[in-house]
């Protein structure tokens, strides 16, 4: 993906992260015609968009070119959104029919005796996942990331791209390795919208020592301003509150974060 503009491979790693959460709903089969285009924006759809631009000679690759890629890109995007939009209401579909089911073979949750432990479980282990506070449920998933990926930066940066990517579609980017982006990851970056501003949380693979780099850039009117490499608690501690933040503003990212906090659990 080196030969791609910057717009570009950014379009490119959200398309594929949509790709990998449809892959998730797709295991069980699925035949529609969002199924289908799913399969084939990965197996065809994108590689070829790709292939057609890079198939042009470096020296003709010129602006009206790189428009038209683009163009082609967004294109992919928001189809691929769509599709797997459709895709995330069967399922859930589904998941209220088995629930029906459940409830006509076993009865009501209320007829049946608790389970002993229950009532001593917190509160965001159960249900009620919406009224816990936005930064509460990003500092959940972040620690998720750090129980299931353990130290390993390798392993960090995976489960990162995965879980962040899924849960802020509209803000992350994951960069990964080798043509179109099939190899392990390099960095993943949140582009966090604020009042005046927006701040990129990215980890990347270190330069050097094989850990992992934490930075925070800002951009001010969509120019960059300034980049710092801090720690990765610092870099936690930031992602908390600007998420948080935003999740607070953004009804749709909650409830996308909520959904994934109860999948991790």
């Amino acid at each position: 993906m080196h030969a791609l503009p910057v717009e570009a491979e950014a379009l490119v790693s959200r398309i594929e992260a949509m790709i990998e959460q449809a892959d998730r709903l797709l295991a069980g089969g699925g035949s529609d015609e969002a199924a289908y285009a799913l399969r084939e924006t990965e197996r065809r759809y994108l590689p070829d968009t790709v292939k057609a631009y890079l198939d042009i000679p470096p020296a003709r690759r010129d602006a009206p070119a790189v428009a038209m890629f683009i163009e082609q890109l967004q294109l992919l995007e928001r189809a691929t959104a769509q599709r797997l939009a459709t895709l995330a209401e069967s399922a859930e579909v589904a998941l209220s029919a088995n629930g029906a089911f459940l409830t006509e073979r076993f009865g009501p949750v209320e007829s049946l005796p608790v389970v002993p432990g229950d009532a001593d479980a917190p509160a965001l282990a159960g249900g009620d996942t919406h009224a816990a506070p936005p930064a509460t449920l990003v500092r959940r998933v972040l620690e998720s990331l750090d129980a299931v990926g353990g130290t390993e930066p390798a392993a960090l940066l995976e489960r990162a791209a995965t879980r962040l990517a899924a849960a802020f579609p509209t803000v992350a980017t994951v960069k990964r390795a080798g043509f179109l982006g099939k190899g392990p990851v390099e960095a993943i970056a949140l582009d966090v919208p604020r009042r005046d501003d927006l701040l990129r949380y990215m980890l990347a693979r270190a330069p050097h020592g094989g850990g992992i780099e934490a930075s925070v850039t800002r951009f001010l009117r969509g120019i960059k301003n300034k980049t710092l490499v801090v720690d990765v608690g610092e870099w936690t501690q930031g992602l908390i509150d600007d998420l948080g933040a935003y999740v607070e503003r953004e009804r749709n990212a909650r409830d996308t974060l909520t959904r994934l906090f109860r999948e991790t659990r």
